[in-house]
């Protein structure tokens, strides 16, 4: 079957047989193969393209992503270290390196925020910023998380993102502001979500509203019942409210789930004592 890029590859090949170090051809020859799935060319191509201009842009970042594909981050991280000598940093790059080299995480990561900042966020930004949004709520750089979250809510406000945000202005103990974005992703789930109901049930615990607490507890336990966790929770409400009896109740609950449950089992002992 011919390509759909047959006419642009014969037209190419051509200049290059004529030119064969020529960089600019090479690249467009390049994007074509990887738009057709031919990588391995793609790579041959910018490789051949950095023979001869060593400092060639975008043959440099290609070959720096192809190897981080391959988990071969000594090598890519030299290349967009080199593009960054060469005055070509970006976003991307940085958030990159972040994820290669973990020694220097922090550093990139801040570089890459100075950047995004004088950017306008668009749609299509919306991958990128999520992904590191979600990357460095896990490694612990909640302060970093929170810009790229918010980046990635003015991309897209997806409902995992809304929820993210929850999640760490609740981290930083503003519940006010948590509760605002759970009951909007919660109004999105129309209620049905259990977890984001257990996320505004913790809001409310902290914010000392036990009542409103347990209620968003209960609406989730109507969606899922077979949740140990969130028996324990309330079991613990209970339990802090001096309600012995329903606090209990509750733990036993969590018990019939998983009876190896060793907080509940811990929990239902202390308040038997």
């Amino acid at each position: 079957m011919a390509s759909k890029y047959a006419k642009q590859l014969a037209k190419y090949n051509s200049i290059l047989s004529k030119n064969p170090k020529d960089p600019h051809t090479m690249s467009i020859l390049a994007r074509i193969a990887i738009k057709e799935g031919r990588i391995d060319d793609a790579e041959n191509y910018y490789n051949s393209i950095l023979l001869n201009s060593p400092d060639y842009p975008e043959a440099l970042y290609m070959i720096g992503f192809f190897n981080m594909r391959k988990n071969r981050y000594n090598e890519a991280v030299k290349y967009f270290k080199k593009l960054i000598s060469n005055g070509k940093e970006n976003a991307f790059i940085y958030e990159y390196l972040s994820i290669m080299d973990p020694k220097n995480r922090r550093e990139y990561l801040e570089k890459a925020l100075d950047i995004s900042r004088d950017i306008k966020i668009r749609s299509n930004d919306y991958k990128r910023c999520s992904y590191i949004a979600f990357q460095t709520f896990a490694w612990k750089e909640y302060d970093i998380s929170l810009e790229y979250a918010n980046f990635a809510y003015d991309a897209k406000p997806t409902n995992d993102i809304i929820n993210l945000l929850g999640c760490l202005y609740h981290y930083n103990k503003d519940y006010d502001k948590a509760l605002s974005l759970f009951h909007e992703v919660n109004a999105n789930y129309e209620g049905q979500n259990s977890y984001i109901l257990c996320n505004i049930s913790s809001c409310y615990r902290h914010k000392n509203s036990n009542k409103m607490a347990i209620r968003y507890l209960e609406k989730a336990l109507e969606v899922n019942n077979n949740d140990k966790v969130i028996y324990y929770n309330i079991g613990s409400i209970y339990a802090s409210i001096g309600n012995r009896k329903l606090a209990a109740e509750n733990f036993e609950e969590a018990l019939k789930i998983d009876n190896n449950y060793e907080e509940a089992k811990k929990a239902l002992e202390e308040i038997k004592d």
